[in-house]
């Protein structure tokens, strides 16, 4: 039968394409998060440097109000010589420094002046002006107020003009560097959202692709189990049949096989008969672990029908159906109180799989042990065999169906790999259990534990 699809060509337990799809969703997802910092950063950065323009061009307001408010008095004072002019003159001149600091450091800040270019023209400038009105207030102070305005008038280019000149190259200075940035984050902005939009959409390809293959992956599971409940299904009605055909000649066989066994026969022709008899019993105990066995398969429950009986009789009728060669090889033993509730044919069929199991997988030179004991509550059969000891593997799957031997052993061909299977669902059927236990130098031991009835306990007690 072909295997189903998505079999092939897995990683990480999913198929390829799945996982590659998971792959690359991770991945644009970690892409997307680096992009997102990266873009948070960034507009961290943007909203930084807006703050640092804000501080820089309030420096600057205030430098220039400063300046002109200074020289609008100085013009004031030379004209009208009035007291208040001059406290005004002398308070825009005290603040003119302090401004001049405050724009230094917030130019600095910005970093819109690495060569120092402008600072070089403009602290010079704002020094000449601010020395020029102490000059002229002092000439004024002194009573020279006309003197001093025509010194101011002599002037080529006032020291006002050329300190706001250099207020201005700093002020275009910094109006290019704001537009740079707002370039910049705008640009920013668009790469962000087209990588983000492009992620996402690669992402959501690859979860539409993934949905696709795993949709696939499932109608083909789907599929192959369907085909393989029809298969097993097959399989059962068919076994079933054969079974059920088979037991009709071979009834006609066993019948005939007893019936010569009463009559006076040559001792070749009556060994014989009990080989055709044995036989005959072991077909018939294989015909009915098939039947089991496809009424468990299909889920059906096994019939029992539970009395009180003598284990030991079970392990003796056993005994007498296996009565060939190999039979000398058997060794029973009995302990205690071994009556229990269960039933006689079905028990008979568990001991029969496990003794027949025990002497095709044992040393054909060793015996093999077979003892019925008495527990508080239970009564334990034992089925020990001196073979070669069992590994992990094979004990954790000795109970599943068609589980057979080694294939270097020269039995495995001829066993189909369902008595033990029986034995566990017959003995779980009657609300017994069935263990097993192998070791070097002890070869390997099932027990099976049965329930004693209530008046075998009463007795017992």
């Amino acid at each position: 039968m072909p295997a189903p699809a998505g079999k092939t060509g897995r990683w990480f337990g999913l198929p390829k394409r799945v996982a590659l799809g998971f792959a690359v969703a991770i991945g644009s997802l970690i892409a997307s998060g680096i992009l997102t910092g990266v873009t948070l950063g960034k507009r961290t950065d943007a909203s930084v440097a807006a703050e640092l323009a804000a501080d820089t061009q309030l420096a600057l307001e205030e430098l220039e109000s400063a300046m002109l408010v200074a020289d609008t008095a100085l013009d004031a004072y030379l004209a009208g010589g009035e007291a208040r002019h001059r406290a005004r003159l002398q308070r825009a001149r005290d603040k003119i420094p302090g401004e001049l600091d405050h724009l230094t450091r917030a130019i600095a800040a910005e970093r819109i002046d690495e060569d120092g270019e402008l600072l070089g023209r403009l602290r010079p400038a704002v020094k000449r002006m601010v020395d020029a009105l102490d000059r002229a207030a002092a000439l004024a102070d002194a009573g020279g107020r006309e003197e001093a305005r025509l010194h101011r008038l002599a002037e080529g280019v006032p020291p006002f003009d050329r300190a706001h000149a250099a207020l201005e190259a700093v002020e275009e200075r910094e109006k290019s560097e704001v537009a740079r940035a707002a370039a910049w984050a705008h640009r920013a902005r668009i790469i962000s959202n087209g990588v983000f939009l492009g992620l996402d959409t690669i992402l959501l390809l690859f979860v539409l692709g993934a949905a696709r293959v795993v949709r696939q992956e499932i109608r083909a599971r789907e599929e192959h189990e369907a085909e393989l409940a029809r298969t097993q299904a097959v399989q059962q009605r068919l076994v079933a049949v054969v079974s059920h055909d088979l037991r009709n000649p071979l009834s006609g066989i066993l019948t005939a096989s007893w019936a010569l066994a009463r009559v006076s026969l040559p001792d070749d022709a009556l060994r014989a008969v009990r080989r055709i008899t044995a036989a005959g019993r072991r077909m018939e105990r294989l015909i009915r672990d098939l039947l089991d066995w496809s009424r468990a398969k299909a889920g059906a429950e096994i019939p029992v029908t539970l009395l009180e009986a003598d284990l030991w009789d079970v392990c003796t009728r056993v005994a007498e159906d296996l009565c060939d060669p190999r039979c000398q090889r058997l060794e029973l033993a009995r302990h205690g109180d071994t009556r229990a509730e269960f039933d006689p044919e079905r028990m008979e069929q568990v001991v029969a799989n496990l003794v027949s199991n025990a002497l095709k997988y044992g040393d054909p030179d060793r015996p093999v042990y077979v003892e019925a004991a008495g527990e508080e509550g239970a009564v334990r059969i034992e089925v020990r065999n001196e073979g070669p000891p069992l590994d992990s593997a094979t004990i954790a799957a000795i109970f599943e169906p068609f589980h057979r031997a080694p294939r270097d052993h020269p039995d495995s061909r001829t066993s189909v790999g369902l008595g033990l299977f029986v034995v566990r669902t017959l003995t779980e059927a009657q609300g017994a259990e069935v263990n097993v236990h192998s070791s070097v130098g002890q070869g390997t031991t099932f027990v099976v534990r049965v329930r004693r009835a209530v008046r075998a306990e009463a007795r017992a007690g």
